[in-house]
């Protein structure tokens, strides 16, 4: 079978990363022949990563990368690249003549290319895969932009024949927006197998920074996409009243990075954390190894309890005690016996502190990691990609 996902996204965004790629691989294994559409950046350096997947540059992103963040485009100049990238997605999808394309994400020019693409694509099933909440996830300026991504939406929900979600608040969310009259399948972005590290620069950073109360933030440095990483200098205040020496590892990078490095520097808390910065796969079980608990700070909004949370599953698998909160798929993805000791209140940095500092003074038992990694087994890509492909039958 021939399937492409129609996406918007360049090979480094998250959702490609942590979502795409992996379905990719496992549907290569399966023996589908696998396309993925993406963007580039004009911005970026090449990929540093390996698709593992044919892929096709559809298109660019209508933004640009800075010290400051993202720049993006406006007016007349966003619509004209938003059009000339959905042509151009049209045209491939035509020339590729899919069995299947997925729909990564509702968004207005991915969604457009489709409906041009389905005109002459008559047997081809679309199916439309949503990980976000867009109206709130994105940075919309105007109520005409937000207008706009409804209208997407449902016009993406009408135009598939199924539709998979990546959390139960969008489950409910999309089998609403179809009136129960299309089939909705609750898939989270799952976790894959990761590569060791050996040595490196990844090790010599960490063993300079070493530190037997290490906390680990990884991921996306972006408050938009609700990462709440702005409660982070307060956190790591309130737990260093107890523990001293508490220091603070963050991978990742995002919007926020300089915004957040100065929150440190009011605080004169700069000596207290470590930025490791954009993370491969190879690096994870070497930042792991160096940390004694993982943080995940989010707060109570639509955009947490729609998301899936790459922390979670990236504890439960390796069974690293995580503070977070009760807030969207966490609370099922976390065994309820350890609600308890991981679950903060969200957006209360001295709530979280209070969590971290508990689980530094008394790490957990050998039980409670082997509970973990046996409920990380439902979440990895093996499992979620066999649930995927009956979708296909």
């Amino acid at each position: 079978m021939k399937i492409v996902f129609l996406t918007t996204l360049s090979l480094e965004q998250s959702t490609v990363i942590g979502r795409v790629l992996p379905l990719a691989k496992e549907f290569k294994k399966m023996g589908h022949e696998v396309t993925i559409l993406l963007h580039k950046e004009l911005s970026s350096r090449p990929p540093s990563r390996d698709p593992g997947a044919s892929t096709i540059i559809t298109g660019i992103n209508p933004f640009t990368r800075t010290k400051d963040g993202k720049k993006r485009l406006t007016g007349l100049r966003l619509l004209l690249r938003l059009k000339i990238n959905a042509l151009r997605a049209a045209w491939h999808l035509l020339r590729v003549h899919p069995d299947t394309i997925i729909l990564v994400k509702p968004l207005p020019e991915n969604t457009l290319a489709a409906c041009i693409a389905k005109l002459l694509l008559w047997k081809t099933k679309i199916i439309l895969d949503v990980d976000d909440y867009e109206l709130f996830a994105n940075n919309l300026s105007s109520l005409l932009q937000r207008a706009v991504i409804h209208v997407s939406e449902r016009i993406a929900a009408s135009l598939s024949s199924h539709i998979t979600v990546a959390t139960p608040f969008l489950y409910y969310y999309m089998h609403q927006m179809v009136a129960g009259n299309k089939d909705v399948t609750l898939i989270p972005t799952g976790l894959s197998a990761i590569a060791p590290a050996e040595g490196g620069a990844t090790a010599d950073l960490l063993s300079r920074d070493s530190n037997n109360n290490t906390i680990l933030y990884i991921g996306s440095i972006s408050i938009v996409s609700g990462h709440r990483v702005d409660l982070l200098p307060e956190i790591l205040l309130h737990a260093r009243k107890q523990i001293p020496d508490a220091h603070l590892m963050i991978a990742g990078t995002g919007d926020d990075e300089i915004e957040l490095k100065k929150q440190f520097q009011g605080l004169s808390l700069e000596h207290a954390v470590t930025y490791f910065g954009k993370f491969t796969g190879s690096d994870v079980p070497k930042l792991l190894a160096h940390c004694d608990v993982m943080i995940d700070p989010i707060d109570a909004s639509i955009v947490n309890r729609s998301k899936s949370s790459f922390r979670t599953t990236l504890a439960l698998a390796n069974g690293k005690p995580l503070v977070t909160s009760s807030i969207g798929i966490r609370t099922d993805m976390i065994p309820s016996i350890l609600h308890e000791k991981f679950f903060a209140i969200p957006e209360d940095s001295a709530s979280y502190a209070e969590k971290i500092i508990a689980l530094l003074k008394t790490p957990l038992s050998d039980t409670e990691k082997n509970m973990m990694h046996e409920q990380s087994e439902k979440y990895t890509w093996e499992q979620l990609a066999k649930k995927y492909n009956k979708i296909f039958v």
